[in-house]
C-alpha cells in the first residue's frame, strides 16, 4: 500500500460518498520502519541456547578484564542451563585467570547429570579444550613449570579435564614462517602447550613481546629462546627456534610488528604463503576451495600490531563447530560475540552472528547485527538481557526438557 502521510483526501472520499480519513501521522511510520529494521539482516526469530564469546574486544574492556556486571549476568545464565563457553586467539593459558572470575561451576551439565569441564575454544580454533577446576592443593604463586600436555594445570586450581582437539602447524609451514619472520625483521611468538617461545634479537622485539604480554597476561609464559652471539639464526637452527621445535609443532605463530608496518606486513605474509589471491571473502564457496590449497591462514590482529599464521583449516568458525557437536548444541543454536578479522567464520557460521560496536567494519558486514554497546559497555550481557526480554534464549525446564 502506497501512502502519503498528509495527502488531502478530502475530495476524493466526499466524491465516493465515504467519511473522510484521517491523515496518518509521521511518527507513526517512523516507529514502524524502526522496529522492521532493527537487526542489520532483518528481525530475529530463533532461539538460542549458547552464546560462544571472544575475548579481547568483546567481552573485556579496554583495560583488558571482565566487568563484574558482566560476571554476575553470566553466572545466572549458566546457573539457568544456558552455555557460556569462550572462543578466542589467546592460548588456554592466557584464558586461566578470565575463566577463574567468571567461575561458572566450571563447567556444563551433560545429558546424564554430569558436570563437564568449561568449554574453550582456544588459539583460533587450533585448539578446544574442556576445563576444569582441581582441589589438589597447588601453590597459587607458582606458574605452569611442564612443557608437556601430561601436565593439566592451566594456571593456579584450574586444569585441562580433556583436550577435544588439536590441530598444530606442520613443519613445512613452521619452518617457512619462521625464515619469512627472520627476514621481515619480526619477532615470532611460537604457542606450544601452556607457553610462548620467542627469539628476541634487540629491544625493540623485546618491547613487542612485553606489549604483548601485558595485553594478554601472559609475562610468566614467556620463554625466551636466547642464542650464542656468534650464532647466526638460519635454517640450520630453525631461526632461532630450534629448542621450541624439538618440544612439539605449535599451535599457532604469531609475529609481532609496529602497528605502521602491520598492513604491509600482513599482505608480505599473505603472499608469500598463499599468493594474492586471499583477498576473496572466506564465506565464498570459491575461498573455502583455495583455503584447501592454502599453506595457512593468515590474519590479521586486533589490536593492530601481530599477524597470526594458522594450519590452513583452523579458524573460529572450524573450532566453534567442533566445540558444539562436543556440548551437543547445533550451530544455529548459538549466538556468536566478536570484534576483530579473526571472528569473521566464527560470526557467519554460528546462528546468530553479532559484532561488537567497537569492531572492525569487515565484521559488521559480516554479521547478523551490530551490537548497540561497545567492550567498554558491557556490550555482550547487555545484548543478552534484550534478547532475554525478547524470549529468544532458551532454558532448561526444572523438570528437563527446553522452554
Amino acid at each position: 500500500i502506497h501512502f502519503t502521510p498528509h495527502q488531502d483526501l478530502t475530495s476524493a472520499s466526499v466524491q465516493a460518498g465515504k467519511p473522510t480519513p484521517k491523515p496518518w501521522p509521521q511518527t507513526e511510520i517512523i516507529i514502524i520502519i524502526m522496529t522492521v529494521a532493527s537487526s542489520k539482516n532483518g528481525t530475529c526469530r530463533k532461539k538460542f541456547r549458547m552464546a560462544a564469546l571472544d575475548l579481547d574486544g568483546t567481552l573485556l574492556n579496554s583495560n583488558h578484564d571482565v566487568s563484574d556486571a558482566t560476571v554476575a549476568h553470566l553466572r545466572d545464565l549458566h546457573a539457568r542451563g544456558f552455555v557460556v563457553a569462550i572462543a578466542t586467539g589467546r592460548s588456554a593459558a592466557c584464558t586461566a585467570h578470565i575463566i577463574e572470575k567468571l567461575d561458572l561451576n566450571h563447567g556444563i551439565t551433560d545429558a546424564d547429570g554430569d558436570v563437564t569441564g568449561f568449554p574453550l575454544v582456544c588459539t583460533n580454533g587450533a585448539r578446544g579444550l574442556r576445563v576444569g577446576k582441581s582441589f589438589s592443593d597447588v601453590d597459587e604463586d607458582l606458574p605452569p613449570k611442564k612443557n608437556s600436555y601430561s601436565n593439566p594445570f592451566l594456571k593456579r586450581t584450574l586444569v585441562i579435564d580433556e583436550e577435544l582437539f588439536h590441530d598444530p602447524l606442520s613443519k613445512d609451514l613452521t619452518l617457512k614462517t619462521l625464515a619469512l619472520a627472520h627476514r621481515l625483521g619480526c619477532v615470532t611468538n611460537y604457542y606450544h602447550d601452556h607457553n610462548i617461545y620467542a627469539a628476541v634479537r634487540n629491544d625493540d622485539q623485546m618491547e613487542l613481546t612485553k606489549r604483548y604480554a601485558r595485553l594478554t597476561g601472559s609475562s610468566e609464559l614467556y620463554r625466551y629462546l636466547n642464542n650464542d652471539e656468534e650464532e647466526e639464526d638460519n635454517e640450520g637452527n630453525a631461526y632461532g627456534y630450534e629448542r621450541a621445535m624439538a618440544m612439539g609443532p605449535p599451535s599457532k605463530l604469531l609475529m609481532l610488528c609496529p602497528t605502521e608496518r602491520l598492513d604491509e606486513i600482513t599482505d608480505l605474509v599473505r603472499a608469500e604463503l598463499n599468493g594474492d589471491d586471499d583477498a576473496v571473502p572466506s564465506n565464498d564457496n570459491t575461498q573455502s576451495q583455495q583455503r584447501q590449497q592454502h599453506q595457512a591462514n593468515v590474519i590479521r590482529g586486533t589490536p593492530p600490531f601481530f599477524v597470526e599464521i594458522l594450519d590452513p583449516s583452523v579458524h573460529k568458525g572450524h573450532g566453534l563447530r567442533r566445540l558444539c557437536e562436543s556440548v551437543d548444541v547445533p550451530l544455529e543454536e548459538v549466538i556468536a560475540f566478536g570484534d576483530g578479522d579473526n571472528d569473521l567464520e566464527f560470526i557467519r557460521m554460528a546462528g546468530w552472528g553479532v559484532a561488537m560496536k567497537n569492531g572492525r567494519e569487515e565484521v559488521k558486514d559480516a554479521s547478523d547485527e551490530v551490537c548497540r554497546w561497545s567492550n567498554d559497555e558491557d556490550g555482550v550481557i547487555k545484548t543478552l538481557q534484550q534478547y532475554e526480554l525478547e524470549g529468544k534464549l532458551l532454558f532448561p525446564k526444572m523438570m528437563g526438557g527446553m522452554e
